[in-house]
């Protein structure tokens, strides 16, 4: 587990002003960053706002945060304000308060905010994230160093950051019913095991569901049964073995799933048209 940093900030420019800046000459630009502790009682009010977004992520404490009311904000939750959003907040109790802090802007920053569906100046349950802390030590660590990819590594930890802000939100509100995460452990035994012989019963197992209730969710998520996207994956992997290597088609049929070579030509020309030896004579073209 991650310790505890004592307080830290870091800045793209060492001029106030600076720091509170809209910048388009780069996709994604941290301004400034860091860990702030504080001990004694505290009230910040930025009734403009910033000219940039602003990342808050509280790891210890409490404090009262005005939102679209006054709200009680808790220890593994975040707030993302936009460009322009009036901010204020406060301790609460008597309690020390630290959060992991983080200012962006870019001509891609509006872009990456929604892509993340990352909401303005909203409670945001992320949890105790030792990812996400992580790449806040990362985002660090780069202003520190600022050698010649300091932008776009500094860029790659706020795009991270966004993404786990994001992901952790979505898998706190509903833990069991999110996306890929509600048969992810099936899937990832899928892709290290599609040449290996599968059956929803396993893959089911894997997930502690029932298999009718497996498929179900399956096809929710993607469209499909589970064995139909083995099927897909497999040949996939056949038609990259096909463009790319000269192994006879009874080697590539074995090496994707299918013992059969025959079994597996006719698969292969239901799902694309063509034959895998037309596919490789350049019919994929």
């Amino acid at each position: 587990m991650l310790s505890m940093a004592l307080e830290q900030s870091y800045y793209l420019s060492l001029e106030v002003e600076g720091n509170n800046v809209s910048r388009r000459d780069h996709a994604l630009v941290p301004n400034c960053c860091g860990v702030c502790v504080l001990p004694q009682p505290f009230e910040t009010h930025m009734r403009q706002g910033r000219e940039d977004y602003y990342i808050q992520y509280l790891v210890q404490g409490e404090m009262r945060v005005w939102l679209e009311d006054e709200q009680c904000m808790r220890p593994g939750q975040a707030v993302l304000y936009y460009p322009h959003t009036a901010y204020r907040y406060a301790q609460l109790g008597h309690g020390q308060v630290r959060y992991y802090w983080l200012h962006f802007t870019g001509s891609e920053s509006a872009g990456l905010v929604n892509s993340c569906s990352l909401p303005n100046a909203r409670l945001l349950t992320v949890g105790h994230s030792a990812s996400l802390l992580t790449q806040f030590e990362g985002l660090f660590h780069d202003f520190i160093l600022r050698d010649r990819c300091f932008i776009p590594s500094a860029a790659s930890r706020l795009l991270a950051i966004c993404v786990e802000l994001s992901r952790c939100t979505e898998r706190e509100s509903a833990p069991q019913c999110v996306g890929t995460s509600r048969v992810y452990r099936a899937l990832a035994y899928i892709h290290q095991h599609y040449n290996q012989k599968l059956t929803v019963p396993l893959l089911a197992e894997l997930e502690h569901l029932s298999p009718s209730r497996f498929r179900l969710l399956f096809r929710e998520t993607f469209g499909m049964s589970p064995l139909e996207y083995v099927t897909a994956l497999r040949l996939n992997h056949a038609r990259q073995l096909l463009a790319q290597t000269d192994a006879p088609l009874g080697e590539v049929a074995q090496a994707v799933g299918y013992p059969d070579q025959f079994y597996f030509s006719r698969i292969f020309k239901e799902y694309t048209g063509l034959t895998p030896s037309a596919y490789r004579r350049g019919g994929a073209l």
